[in-house]
């Protein structure tokens, strides 16, 4: 999992209104602009007002057990809980998968110690009543 909703769900907790709106705006495409920095733990996005022809510019910083540790928005409730975060989260949520994370790989491939082969004896060994068989037969 790429982008947790446990943030937009710890953000939004008790208020059902707001976890609401941010709904309607992810579906209402009204997330302008997306991006999320996994290593700095941050979130930036343009988000579009409700009923209004503008933006608001949202940055979220992201801590420890899903939390928000600190947001701001360019709208009039910016400094507290609003929608344009929430619907970045959400936005985040449905929107980011594996491979738009940075991944990484075994820096080393040389130090991995190499597989050993196996035979098809080593895989099924000869039951021991074969091996009586064969052997009484000869």
């Amino acid at each position: 999992m790429a982008f947790s909703i446990l943030y937009w769900a710890n953000y939004t907790a008790g208020t059902k209104k707001l976890s609401r709106k941010s709904e309607i705006a992810v579906h209402s495409d009204h997330v302008l602009r997306f991006i999320y920095d996994q290593e700095a733990s941050y979130v930036r996005g343009v988000v579009q007002a409700s009923m209004r022809d503008r933006s608001y510019n949202v940055t979220i910083s992201l801590g420890t057990n899903y939390n928000v540790e600190n947001s701001t928005c360019e709208c009039v409730n910016g400094q507290d809980k609003c929608h344009h975060k929430a619907s970045l989260l959400l936005y985040g949520y449905k929107n980011v998968s594996k491979t738009d994370v940075r991944q990484s790989w075994v820096k080393n491939p040389k130090s991995v110690p190499p597989r050993q082969t196996k035979t098809m004896e080593d895989l099924f060994p000869a039951a021991d009543r074969f091996v009586n068989y064969r052997l009484a037969s000869s």
